[in-house]
């Protein structure tokens, strides 16, 4: 089945501005900027499974290291806890590091990837999806992805471009917000991996 490619669709981007009017009691008053670190734009309620994935996307495009972090489970709300399970190879030679992956190290790498890439430089995720399952509550979806950070450490020939396939599990909280909570990486056996991407800057 030919996977479809995830991208921020122009009808996307009008709900989320739809959202941001609705949420304004006067959207065209004069108000004091927000500081970038705590600029939120590039969140959208993810009422639905599907957004999760357009917030990663948009995360990496804004470099916003505390809303990628909000498409993750959050454990005040939920009994099930943050899971991340590496590419095999990649875990096999890198003993240790992920044995106990927490969400802190989520945070973590990501952080000194985006400290590592200069302003200006590209960054971008894509998602394509492969396949996927839904109920009222519960999904999984699997989607083939490339990552391309323009960082600053691709003089030492650090890789800038990662590509793979990732199975992602979701869950609807009591808010209905939709969050991952477990996630398997695989390689495509050919370029390097999202698991490895998070061994480079962990």
């Amino acid at each position: 089945m030919q996977g479809n490619r995830l991208n921020l669709t122009g009808l996307t981007l009008a709900a989320f501005a739809l959202s941001l009017l609705a949420a304004c009691a006067n959207p065209f008053s004069t108000r004091e900027p927000e500081p970038p670190e705590q600029n939120q734009s590039g969140f959208i309620n993810p009422s639905i499974p599907e957004i999760v994935f357009i917030n990663l996307q948009l995360a990496f495009q804004e470099r916003n290291v505390e809303n990628y972090m909000r498409s993750f489970v959050d454990t005040t709300r939920s009994q099930n806890r943050f899971v991340f399970v590496p590419d095999r190879g990649v875990a096999a030679t890198n003993p240790g590091t992920f044995d106990n992956w927490t969400l802190e190290n989520e945070r973590l790498y990501l952080f000194q990837l985006f400290q590592a890439t200069p302003a200006g430089a590209f960054s971008n995720l894509q998602f394509t999806e492969q396949s996927r399952t839904e109920g009222p509550d519960m999904a999984t979806f699997t989607q083939n992805y490339e990552i391309e950070v323009r960082h600053s450490l691709q003089a030492n020939n650090v890789p800038t471009v990662f590509r793979g396939q990732s199975k992602f599990w979701l869950e609807k909280d009591q808010t209905g917000a939709w969050a991952v909570y477990r996630w398997e990486d695989f390689t495509n056996g050919v370029d390097p991996s999202w698991s490895e991407l998070k061994v480079l800057f962990q």
